[in-house]
Order: C-alpha cells, then structure tokens, then sequence
C-alpha cells in the first residue's frame, strides 16, 4: 500500500507541474500544522478535484471539497473557483426556488472563504472577487433588490482606487430603476449619485467616454436631475473648483440637458468658458443655449467661437450658424454680413449661399415698391448658386427650389419692367434697396 501511494504521489508531481513533489516538501499552505505526509494527502486530494472538475463529474468533485476546506484552505484559490463555477451551473439548472436558494448561499459562502483565504491576491483578490460575488447576486436573486444594492455597493467600495466604468453603470442602472420604481429614497439616489459621478470623474482613459456618456444618460432619465437637485450638488463644487474642466463642463451639460434656465446655468456657462476659451467649448455653450431657447446667449459664443477658430471650413459653418441665429432675430442685415464672410472663408459651402439668399429676401422691406421686388433677383442668384454645391438627392434640393420658386413670385411683372423702360431679359442690373445692393441680371416673367 506505501508504494502504491508513492507512486501516486509521483504521478501528481507531473500533473502539478511543481519541484515541490520532487523534492517531496509542501508548504504550510497544504496544512499549516499537517505533516509532510498529510500535506501530499492534500495536495493529492485537490488533483483528484480538479480532474473530477475538469471532466465535469461536479458531485464527485464536490466530494472532495470539505476536506480540502478543513484541512487545507489555502492550498490553491481554484479549490474555491471551481466550487463557485459548479454551483452556478447547479443554480442554472435548478427548477425548485428552495434548492435554488440553498445553492445560492452555498455560492455566496464559497465567495467568502475565498476572500477570507485570497483576499489578498494582486490580482483576484477581494477587489475582483466582490464584483464577481455582486455580479452573479444579481444574475442569480435579482428580486432581492436590497441585497443587490448591498453586494454592489460592498464591491464599488473595494475597487474606489480602480473603478470600473462599466461595473458602475451596471450598479447605476440597477440603482436608477429602483428609483423609479419607488424602492429608494432621492437623498438616498442622489448620494449615491455623487459618490459614483466622483469615481467616474477619476477615471483618464478616453476608452471610458461611451461608459461616462451612459452614466449621464441613465442620471438624466431617472427624473432625479431636476434643477434644483444639480444645483444641490454641483453649487459646493463649482464655488470650490471654478477653474476645474471638467467639473464645469459636467454641471452645465446636465444643467442644459434638464433644461434648467436658471441663473446657475449663465454662471457655470460663464465660468466654463472663462476655464476652457476654445472654439470648441464656445460652439458647445451656443449649442446649449439654443436648446433651451436663450439664443441670444446663444449667439455671442457662436461669435466666439468664430473669433478663436483658425480652420476656414469650420469658421464658414460658424458663419452660417450665425447667419441663421440673426435671422431668428429679424436682424436680415446682420444675417447677410456673416453669411457673405462664410462664403469667403468657404466659397464652395453650399449653405452660405442659401443663407444669404434668405437674408437678402427678409431684407426686402428695406425699401418699397419696384426697388424691393428686385432684390428677389438678388436672392434667386445665391440660391441658384448654392443648388451647385449639393448632390441631385441630397434633402437641401427640396427647400432651394421651393425658395427659388417663391423668389420668382415676388419678381417684378413686365409690365412694371417695361413702365420703367426695361425690355430685355437677362441685361445686367445694380440693385439697390436700403442696406442690400448687389449687380444681377433682370429676369421677366409673365
């Protein structure tokens, strides 16, 4: 029988691929008090345990699994993954509520006996192994919706020096539809909002911005994001961080996305371009400010924007843009001033073309009479123009020709042309109506 068992021993040796049968000596880790014998026994036992595992005979395997517990806990983590691993398997395939909730406890045991052994593993330590643990609580007892909060948060906190963006979501998202369903409290929502918006602020890697962008999102839909719970958390940390990016460019983005027109919202926009005066920040406040309807907020970045941007075929769509908020504010001369500077700094933008043909239009009760029905000609030259910077299909064709066929009415009749000694189609013209001036060609219609 001793020779028997040496050469087992032998034959576990190779399969552990460790000197430590070799030499015949084992760590305490396979019995802290155990004899050299006693240990092999051990480490014996865990080979006999991982085979049964690996060939997915899952009772016998678990036949081992007390012994190795009691005698040696600390002999190798897989003792304790492998039992985790078979115990979901037996939870997927349960039918009945009781056994199934007995094997969860069996699971969530495991994953503390594992912390209490590897908790300090550099890798799969306590860290990794309570998100697992919170992860498969919510696959297995998502019902329980108390212990899922519990299990999440457990892990978020032992994972604050390296949060994962993801892991939070799946926690926020958890967490925002108990919200909604009535199961939390808002002081108890918004906490944890400010606890979690921290950890994901941390975090540098551009590869994270999608998962941010979710955050926000999931935050915003909960109703939880009204004006006066933003200004709650986000009045300390503007007053505190008035130079801080990042923190200013959260606080306006969810201050706008909640359409707060609040004198908190103009002080964070101030205070975000005074931290971060690029063209991109300016256009990104005008953006904001059109969507909650103060354009002409809205209009004084863009014209920074403008000012600060350097590449002429962003500052021409600047231009329209600005063209476009002057004419929402009846300023048509304003309108036709920038969308002539977008034509210049892009000649070929399809737009500014449009633009200032609206422009010349609006402003044709700059005068009276025969004068104002010629800057239509004006106004069907830009827009004929711009008809050439645009795909047959594209959806832009639609609303030329609609406006060119609207120009056409406005035309003076021949006989006005002819009163006024004009008789030929197609003879150059200088219009002058008021702030609109411009050479076109004269074009009769019946």
């Amino acid at each position: 029988m001793k020779s028997l068992r040496v050469i087992l021993f032998l034959v576990a040796a190779t399969v552990l691929g460790g000197d430590v049968f070799a030499q015949q000596l084992l760590g305490p880790e396979w019995g802290e008090n155990a004899t050299q014998e006693e240990r092999r026994d051990n480490a014996l036992r865990f080979n006999y345990y991982r085979d049964a595992y690996n060939s997915q005979r899952y009772d016998d395997a678990l036949g081992y699994l007390p012994e190795l517990i009691a005698n040696s806990p600390k002999g190798a983590q897989n003792i304790y993954v492998y039992a985790i691993n078979i115990y979901k398997i037996k939870i997927q395939r349960s039918m009945k509520l009781d056994e199934r909730k007995m094997y969860v406890d069996s699971l969530l045991n495991l994953y503390d006996m594992r912390i209490q052994y590897f908790g300090d593993d550099a890798r799969y330590g306590r860290p990794y192994i309570l998100v697992q643990k919170a992860k498969d609580y919510l696959s297995f007892m998502p019902s329980d919706r108390e212990g899922v909060r519990q299990y999440f948060e457990e892990a978020i906190d032992a994972n604050q020096n390296t949060p994962d963006p993801d892991f939070i979501n799946l926690y926020f998202n958890e967490l925002t539809t108990d919200y909604k369903s009535d199961l939390v409290e808002t002081d108890y929502y918004m906490d944890q909002y400010e606890r979690l918006a921290e950890l994901m602020a941390g975090i540098t890697d551009p590869s994270s911005d999608t998962a941010k962008a979710t955050f926000d999102a999931l935050f915003v839909s909960s109703g939880a994001a009204n004006c006066e719970n933003l200004e709650r958390i986000f009045k300390a940390r503007v007053e505190a961080n008035p130079d801080d990016v990042a923190i200013l460019a959260k606080a306006f983005n969810l201050l706008v996305r909640s359409e707060c027109e609040t004198p908190f919202l103009m002080e964070v926009g101030e205070l975000y371009y005074n931290a971060e005066p690029t063209a991109t920040t300016a256009r990104n406040l005008a953006s904001a400010y059109v969507k909650i309807g103060e354009t002409e907020k809205a209009l004084s970045f863009l014209k920074a924007a403008l000012d600060k941007e350097t590449d002429p075929i962003a500052k021409a769509m600047l231009a329209v843009e600005i063209a476009g908020t002057e004419l929402t504010l009846k300023n048509a001369a304003a309108a036709a001033n920038y969308a002539k500077q977008a034509c210049q700094f892009n000649p070929e933008n399809g737009y500014a073309y449009m633009m200032l043909a609206q422009a010349y239009a609006a402003g044709a009760q700059a005068c009276e009479g025969f004068d104002s029905q010629t800057v239509y000609w004006l106004a069907y030259d830009q827009m004929a123009t711009a008809r050439r910077y645009f795909d047959a299909s594209a959806p832009e064709m639609e609303q030329i020709d609609k406006s060119m066929l609207l120009f056409r009415r406005s035309f003076p009749k021949k006989e006005e042309l002819f009163f006024r000694g004009i008789t030929s189609d197609g003879v150059a013209y200088d219009v002058k109506c008021g702030w609109i001036s411009g050479r076109t060609t004269v074009k009769m219609i019946d």
